[in-house]
Order: structure tokens, then sequence, then C-alpha cells
């Protein structure tokens, strides 16, 4: 018996659309639909793994975020002072000129370290949050 489907609503600013259905083309999706469902799964995915994780690891965090946004920045910096004993290193990089890229080395207990991301990826202006897991 099928999974039942349930319709929702959601709002994107008119770039991302756009960048969306061109995707859509290019990867042979049929729809928008099935292709925002495969990026939950792959969100769901991510999320159940770095939830996973035990012990101490080491990573890379990669950070992308518009830096005009009102008080990003001062957060960002704020969270990672907060964390100096899992952030080890900060690398800044200016993409353009609205928007930033950073790369933080991690290391610590897995849990801080997901707290981490979680506070940094829940920011308004954050476009990215990505953390690879160089060492478990």
């Amino acid at each position: 018996m099928p999974e039942k489907i349930t319709r929702v609503s959601l709002t994107l600013p008119e770039r991302l659309l756009q960048e969306l259905d061109q995707s859509l083309k290019a990867r042979g999706y049929a729809s928008r639909s099935e292709a925002v469902r495969d990026s939950l799964r792959d969100f769901l995915s991510e999320y159940k793994y770095r939830k996973s994780l035990k012990g101490n690891i080491i990573g890379v965090l990669v950070l992308v975020y518009e830096h005009d946004v009102r008080g990003l920045t001062d957060a960002i910096i704020d969270i990672q002072h907060s964390a100096g004993e899992i952030v080890n290193t900060v690398q800044h990089i200016h993409l353009d000129h609205k928007n930033c890229l950073e790369t933080s080395v991690v290391r610590g207990p897995a849990n801080k370290i997901e707290k981490l991301v979680e506070r940094l990826e829940g920011l308004r202006g954050v476009k990215q949050a990505k953390l690879m897991i160089v060492k478990k």
C-alpha cells in the first residue's frame, strides 16, 4: 500500500526556485515535489548520521552566510568563542560582496560539535552549514 502523501506549502526566494527548476531539468526530475522529497531525505539522513556520532571526533565545519544580515557576524563569533574548547581554528573567506565562507576545524566530543553546528545552522542568514568528519 502506498504511503499517504500530504500537501505542504513553502516559500522560496525567486533565485533559489529558478536554480531548482534548472537542476530539475538537468537531472531528469519529473516534478519539484520529487526533488524536494529527495532533498528532505538527504537532510534527514545527514541529521541522523550526525546524531549517531559518539565519542571524540575531528572534523571541518563549512559555513556559508550573508555577512550583511544584521547581527549575524557577531552571533557567529560569539558562538565560536563560547565553543572555544572544540573550535581549533577558523578561516574566513569573502566569496563575493554579499557572502562569506568560513571553515572551522573542530575537535572534541561529538555531542558538543553537533550542538555547535545546530546553533550555527539555525541562525538567520546562514545559507549552509556542513560538517565533514575527518576522524572518529
